[in-house]
Formats: C-alpha cells, structure tokens, sequence
C-alpha cells in the first residue's frame, strides 16, 4: 500500500467526513480548504511516521486545523487568522473527539500569530508543515493566474500582428 493510500485509509473517517468535506467550498491560498488541510495531514503524516512520533493525533490535527466553514475576505483576514484555531477546535469538538494533544495543536498551529506555542513536538511539525504547504499554494496559485495572463497576452499580441 502505497503511503498515499494508506493515509486515506487510516484517515478516511476524517476525511470524508461531510462536514469536512463542505470545505472544498471555501478558497484557501489560492485552492479550496480541504485541499489544503489534506495535503498539510498528508506531509504530517509522513514526517511523524519516519520520526516515530504520535502520527495518529498529529494527522487528525493537521486534518482539522482549518475546520472552519466560512469564508475569509480582506475585511475579516487578521481576524479570521487569529481566531480560526479556536473555531476549528470548536468544530472539531463538535463533530469528533478530539484529545488535549489534538487540540492544542489545532489551537496553535498559527503560532506566533496566536502568541502561544505549541506544546508537543507534532504541533511543531504542523505549524511548520502549514506554513510550508501556505507558502507553496501560494506561489502555485499565482504562477497558474501569471501562466493565463502570459498566455492571454501571446494570444492577444498574435491576433494584432494579424491585421
């Protein structure tokens, strides 16, 4: 079994979960939010896994850091980053159980924006690993939008030369 498949097997109740699963309907660094946490408990996974960590709860964290279900405009941008832990860990509550460790890493996974750090070494590996797959979206999602906009121009600039 390939790590990919064994992740969706261990992880499936979490991942297709219907609650969770409406998080494909919020943008999130350029994709859709369950995209995003999938690929952030993914990356966790592994990491812990070859580190001989507690992989279970540091994936089911990483699975439901971002588990909000609203959607994050330029009005309410700082707010929603420092407070969507405690909504995440609310929902989370709400939807599973959810251990002290498990919590504390979906309440400071944004650290330092949340001021308090993460006390065990998988909300370490989290806040890192969100940070790194943030950043990675990020630039994805930009070089998709300046790709169509390259392209657009080409096309354009084509057309003119015709006539």
């Amino acid at each position: 079994m390939q790590k990919r498949e064994k992740y969706e097997y261990l992880f499936g109740e979490y991942l297709n979960h219907p609650k969770i699963k409406e998080t494909k309907n919020y943008s999130h660094h350029g994709i859709n939010r369950y995209d995003h946490s999938y690929r952030v408990g993914l990356h966790t996974y592994n990491i812990t896994k070859v580190l001989h960590l507690n992989y279970e709860s540091a994936t089911k964290a990483a699975i439901l850091h971002d588990f909000f279900l609203d959607e994050v405009d330029s009005k309410n941008a700082y707010k929603k980053l420092k407070d969507h832990p405690n909504v995440a860990v609310e929902n989370s509550k709400k939807y599973f159980n959810i251990n002290e460790m498990e919590e504390d890493i979906i309440k400071k996974h944004m650290f330092p924006i949340t001021f308090s750090p993460p006390k065990y070494i998988e909300g370490w590996i989290v806040d890192i690993v969100d940070d790194y797959i943030s950043v990675y979206e990020r630039v994805v999602s930009i070089s998709k939008r300046l790709q169509f906009n390259i392209n657009f121009i080409i096309i354009i600039t084509f057309i003119c030369k015709l006539f």
